[in-house]
């Protein structure tokens, strides 16, 4: 290696210059290790790298030698002419310089005597070896088996610390043998061997299969018995980072901890009370417990001890707050004190209830909140109250029933003599507006509102009195009208004494309480209107400075809340203004941080809701900022281990990192959720402004389709999946059908690649529904064939996935392998397969719809799936395939019956089964569309053996009971259909006519409605005896009543209104006045109502 030794001397000048200080110096640097290095000799710099890993005196050179081999060596580079040619430096050397490489920094490792450099050392053996593959580095496992044998701490420790980057390394070896090595380092006498152990055998845990966990349960104890003597010598730091790793395992095996539950609970409650530790400590012991609460609620809800410990933890924690001057005041407000202690026992509190719920968690915190809040020591109180607002979520069961109780007990605080249990009164009931709501804004707005209202007048205490408005949002958001109403005056009179308050964040507070009741308030807003849009213009008018940009966003936002809710008409005159102004402040937005920016886009959409059409010539002004915020990338970070993100890279601004690889990886999420915001708006403006949306589709289809792939941020790609049809629509709506063809065609490929290999449930079911209605936009025949086949594969490819999963769990379930947290997360996952499942037949049928016949030879690959399905027992597997069978008889006619053999008796058996009437619905509805679309193909299945079938579920005596009646309504559709279809072919269609006549009125299914009135009117101006054989008084009184209820209850087409109407009155005729009577009393008053609402009586 001695041949580098000149060219690594001449590299380590350079390497001065790269940790310079001087931007221009360490600028100059990059650039020349770049194009003298590392693009025109890449083995000359790994093997020098490599040389100063190993070989030079100075610890701080090989530290940094050792960043930059694993930096360079896996950066993508050109290999060629080709720009998408691009291949890593590593890939580009020969493989005499990889073994020259591997064999320094092995023999880096045997020698390193400092231990950051050994550190830095061991992340670059683990990058090239997570690289390559574990079997390209033969030396390495001997050499990682020999330093954890080996006598000095530093190698022993390095081994797992590679292990730990590697886990996958010790996949060929039996569990007992790993369970045995791990044993011994568990106990080894170095404790950062026995850190860096238990890292290395969590992440083996985490990489290993299900089916290979099980048998590593025995080392959990010995992996806990790291963590005692940590504490024993004071080692925060080292504990903090091993329960850290523990947290890892939790969130992804916790049942592997169920044998040493107990001990870890009490372990890790007594370091979370010990007030003597850094709160660091303390909480990260404690969110092990929340991870493991969260992570397998069923296995800590049998622990008898877990809620009966912890709880005290937090409550504890949470009486830990101190007074502090600085309290009453700051000026601005914000969220400085998330890390402390009396934040993290709030929070971890609410996290154990929501997992473990109130019967597990209520019991044992009201053993304390009462005495609590009798308590004369101030932050005793405050705990209690904020406990209260903890726990309600969690345990709203079992707490709603005990709303009253709960309410008497903490109203009387809101007069407390301290202002932050008066402050922590507000939150109380302003969490439980929220989780008790409508509960208790319609049962106990008295008695929360009289104590409420009042604190908004605490002018000395300002945070009070905001914190006050605010609990009003939440009441607010949930009340009716009609609650609300009787408190307006005194709400207002309060809330404009805030508004001219001298403290600003007071005066935002009022902006959103006024803007959260007017929406609520609506047309009552308009007595209130001539005095506060004056004000809040004026706020958008004068405000204008840096410190005030808030609260004008705040002033937009309430100025077009209150403008819905007056209307068009009271806002009108003052549209003009705030257009002005709006643009006037959207011109001077031009710091990336401005808060006015989010609220200036909501602002313009609900001037575009409210004034529709007109706001068409305004989006000159609202798309560019928008669409540039939709396009805009995340910003991405990448910083070692022991580097401060915080100084670069502050929380404040959005970035978030996590620990991979050695590596600390982190993303700008505040980006992120504007490029969300943005893209949720852009669809807005297309659904509300349809063809005024036209000259902005090509550009947002093109920003908006690519999205779909977005994979940092799942809101993005769900709201660009969501704004899609609407986009489309608008150019539909505009005619110009020539160009919605051509942009659709790419977007359809794209919409069928996705969903060919989506694995994300909630995205996947988003994206099928969009699908459907974009193609549904789009209109008839604008696949190719092509894409049929591509849309058919994808369909094949999500059903064959979700057979898989419920085989698996069939499977589960059969062997009783699963506990109570399985079947929790089980039911979670099939109630999610099951709405994308849906979505998938919506697809199918959206392409029935458009393609009819031309679907076919791609339907051919969708059908072996879709017999799979009905044979299962699952009857809602079964209901899937009958509803694409069903589609595929109604868009194809004649032609389905190839099929039919495959589905027919399926059918059957679903018309007669007893314990599932969503399928019997869908069963019935596949008759009716044979009679109406199959033709003589399907006459005899459907006279002979349907028929029958669905007479049962007519006159079933739990017919029109609310789990049947939709089955009930498809089957009396299907009958209606067949007599209008097939009536030459039965027997005695009369009596089947007067039976079916018997078994109205259809009252549910409005899709079905429609037809069965068409028919009912042809069937009694084509036969009039037929229903009332000569004028029959009962008949024409049955007849009546099923005319009325359908009047009633649905909206028809005028034709058949009049219809109806006709045939109703024409009935009514034939009745004396005494009969007429008797008929009218008969109607319910809510019919009576609904008609002449109506205007038919």
């Amino acid at each position: 290696m001695s041949s580098y030794e000149q060219t690594a001397a001449l590299l380590k000048g350079l390497m001065s210059n790269l940790m310079s200080t001087d931007n221009n110096v360490r600028s100059q640097a990059e650039t020349a290790l770049n194009s003298e290095w590392r693009d025109v000799q890449p083995q000359t710099l790994l093997g020098s790298l490599a040389f100063l890993v190993h070989r030079d005196n100075e610890a701080t050179a090989r530290a940094f030698a050792a960043v930059l081999l694993r930096r360079i060596a896996f950066q993508d580079v050109k290999a060629g002419d080709n720009k998408e040619d691009e291949r890593t430096v590593w890939s580009l050397v020969p493989n005499g310089v990889h073994q020259a490489v591997k064999n320094e920094l092995l023999g880096a490792l045997k020698d390193e005597t400092d231990r950051g450099t050994r550190h830095k050392l061991c992340d670059t053996i683990s990058e090239i070896t997570n690289n390559e593959g574990e079997n390209e580095w033969a030396d390495l496992l001997p050499a990682l088996y020999a330093c954890a044998q080996d006598g000095n701490a530093s190698l022993r420790e390095s081994a797992y610390r590679v292990f730990s980057s590697c886990p996958y390394l010790l996949s060929g070896q039996s569990p007992d043998s790993v369970n045995s090595a791990f044993g011994g380092a568990f106990q080894d006498g170095d404790a950062t061997v026995r850190l860096a152990a238990l890292q290395a055998s969590v992440q083996y845990i985490l990489a290993a299969t299900d089916k290979q966990r099980p048998a590593l349960a025995p080392m959990m104890p010995q992996m806990l018995g790291v963590l005692e003597p940590l504490q024993r010598d004071g080692d925060e730091d080292g504990l903090t980072e091993a329960l850290s790793a523990l947290i890892e395992a939790a969130e992804e095996t916790p049942k592997l901890f169920r044998a040493v539950l107990d001990s870890l609970v009490t372990f890790a409650t007594t370091i979370g009370k010990n007030d003597a530790l850094e709160a660091t400590t303390r909480q990260t012991a404690m969110e092990l417990l929340v991870t493991l609460a969260e992570s397998a609620p069923g296995m800590c809800r049998k622990n008898a001890q877990f809620c009966q410990q912890i709880v005290p933890v937090c409550l504890q924690m949470m009486s830990s707050i101190e007074d502090d001057e600085e309290w009453y005041t700051v000026e601005t407000l914000d969220d400085s004190d998330n890390d402390e202690n009396h934040v993290f026992g709030e929070q971890t509190l609410d996290r154990l209830a929501n997992a473990l719920g109130g019967k597990q968690l209520l019991p044992v915190a009201f053993n304390y909140i009462p005495q609590m809040l009798a308590s004369s020591e101030w932050n005793q109180r405050h705990a209690g109250l904020m406990a209260v607002s903890s726990i309600g979520e969690g345990c709203l069961k079992i707490m709603r029933n005990e709303l009253g109780k709960i309410v008497h007990m903490v109203v009387p605080f809101f007069t407390d003599s301290h202002p932050r249990v008066r402050y922590a009164v507000c939150n109380c009931i302003g969490q439980m507006a929220t989780d008790f709501a409508p509960k208790l804004q319609e049962e106990h707005h008295a008695a929360v509102l009289s104590a409420l209202i009042p604190v908004m007048d605490q002018t000395s205490v300002p945070r009070v009195q905001t914190h006050a408005a605010a609990a009003m949002v939440n009441f607010a958001e949930e009340a009716t009208k009609q609650v609300l109403e009787p408190y307006l005056d005194t709400l207002f009179e309060r809330l404009l004494a805030m508004l001219n308050g001298s403290k600003r964040y007071v005066q935002e507070q009022a902006i959103t309480t006024i803007a959260t009741i007017a929406d609520n308030a609506q047309a009552k807003f308009n007595k209130y209107y001539s005095t506060i849009m004056p004000m809040l213009l004026n706020v958008l008018a004068q405000a204008t400075d840096h410190d005030h940009r808030l609260l004008r966003g705040k002033a937009m936002e309430c100025a077009t809340f209150i403008a819905l809710a007056v209307g068009k008409d009271v806002f009108a005159p003052d549209i003009p203004r705030v257009i002005e102004l709006l643009t006037l402040t959207q011109q001077s937005v031009t710091e990336a941080d401005d808060p006015q920016a989010s609220y200036l886009q909501a602002s313009w959409a609900r001037l575009c809701k409210l004034m529709g059409a007109e706001f068409a010539p305004i989006l000159p002004v609202v798309m560019p900022p928008l669409l540039t915020a939709a396009k805009q990338q995340p910003d991405f970070a990448v910083l070692e281990a022991d580097e401060d993100a915080e100084t670069g890279y502050s929380a404040e601004d959005g970035w978030e990192f996590a620990n991979i690889g050695g590596q600390q990886i982190g993303i700008r999420t505040t980006l992120l959720e504007e490029k969300c915001e943005a893209v949720e708006l852009i669809g807005t403006y297309a659904r509300d402004l349809g063809t005024g949306f036209v000259p902005y589709a090509a550009e947002t289809l093109e920003t908006l389709v690519p999205l779909f792939k977005f994979y940092f941020h799942e809101g993005v790609r769900v709201a660009a999946a969501a704004a899609v049809p609407y986009v489309l629509t608008s150019v539909k709506l505009a005619g110009d059908d020539a160009a919605l063809r051509q942009v659709w065609s790419h977007i359809c490929d794209c919409y069928t690649a996705v969903l060919a290999t989506e694995e994300d449930d909630t995205f996947t079911l988003q994206l099928f529904n969009s699908f459907a209605e974009s193609l549904s936009a789009v209109g008839a025949n604008s696949m190719t064939p092509s894409q049929l086949e591509s849309l058919a594969s994808a369909c094949i490819a999500q059903m064959t996935k979700y057979y898989k999963r419920m085989k698996d769990r069939e499977a589960a379930r059969a062997a009783e392998e699963l506990d109570e947290d399985d079947e929790e997360q089980l039911a979670e996952e099939e109630m999610l397969e099951g709405l994308a499942v849906d979505e998938v037949a919506k697809a199918l049928h959206a392409v029935f719809k458009t393609h009819g016949t031309l679907f076919a030879p791609a339907f051919h690959g969708v059908v072996p799936v879709a017999v799979k399905y009905l044979h299962e027992r699952d009857p809602a597997a079964r209901q899937w395939a009958i509803c694409v069978f069903d589609d595929l008889v109604e868009f194809t006619g004649p032609a389905s019956s190839q099929y039919a053999g495959d589905f027919l008796e399926p059918v059957t058996q679903a018309l007669r089964d007893q314990s599932a009437p969503d399928l019997r619905q869908a069963a019935a509805y596949g008759v009716g569309v044979m009679a109406q679309f199959g033709g003589d193909a399907y006459a005899d299945f459907v006279v002979s053996a349907a028929l029958p079938a669905l007479l049962e579920i007519i006159s079933r005596p739990d017919a029109r009971e609310e789990d049947n009646v939709y089955a009930t309504d498809n089957a009396v559709s299907a009958i209606a259909k067949i007599l209008r279809f097939y009536g030459s072919k039965l027997s005695d269609a009369r009596a089947l006519l007067q039976t079916w006549f018997g078994a109205l009125p259809v009252t549910h299914d409005e899709d079905e409605v429609p037809s069965v009135y068409e028919y009912l009117v042809q069937v009694v101006a084509e036969q009039p005896d037929a229903l009332v054989p000569n004028g029959d008084a009962q008949m024409l009184r049955h007849l009546v009543k099923v005319v009325v209820s359908a009047l009633a209850a649905f909206d028809f087409v005028p034709a058949l209104a009049q219809a109806l109407i006709a045939l109703m009155q024409n009935s009514m005729q034939a009745l004396d006045a005494s009969a007429k009577a008797e008929l009218w009393a008969e109607i319910s008053p809510e019919q009576q109502q609904a008609l002449q609402a109506k205007g038919l009586f």
